[in-house]
């Protein structure tokens, strides 16, 4: 789905250095040429709020974009089927991308310019 995702010169660098970050790593079979691993970089970083260039944010924004499109569909083809944990699953992955957060972050993550120090903060009192 992502195979239009351009992948620059120089970029599998700093696709490596990010990669190494990921709260799960990449297959060790990956290619960081590959623009599906480029998405797949991307979307935990997204998840992540981790800090990166400014030509993958644009990339990134793109990567969102298509990925809620597609995972709608994944829930339409899948609530059709009438299979609930898929479609739960695929609800939570959603509301993952839109959100930027991994499931398990705190909720409070969901507040505009609330870090993880802030949360940690507001847990304490």
């Amino acid at each position: 789905e992502f195979s239009s995702l351009p992948v620059r010169q120089g970029e599998e660098k700093n696709l490596k250095v990010l990669a190494r970050k990921l709260k799960y790593p990449v297959p060790d079979s990956a290619q960081f040429n590959d623009s599906n691993t480029k998405a797949l970089v991307l979307l935990q970083c997204h998840f992540s709020r981790t800090s990166i260039s400014t030509d993958l944010r644009i990339d990134q924004k793109k990567v969102i974009g298509e990925g809620v499109k597609l995972i709608q569909a994944i829930v339409d083809v899948i609530s059709s089927n009438g299979w609930l944990k898929p479609a739960l699953a695929a609800m939570e992955l959603s509301q993952m991308v839109v959100q930027g957060l991994w499931n398990k972050d705190n909720i409070l993550m969901q507040i505009p310019h609330f870090t993880k120090e802030i949360v940690h903060r507001c847990e304490n009192h």
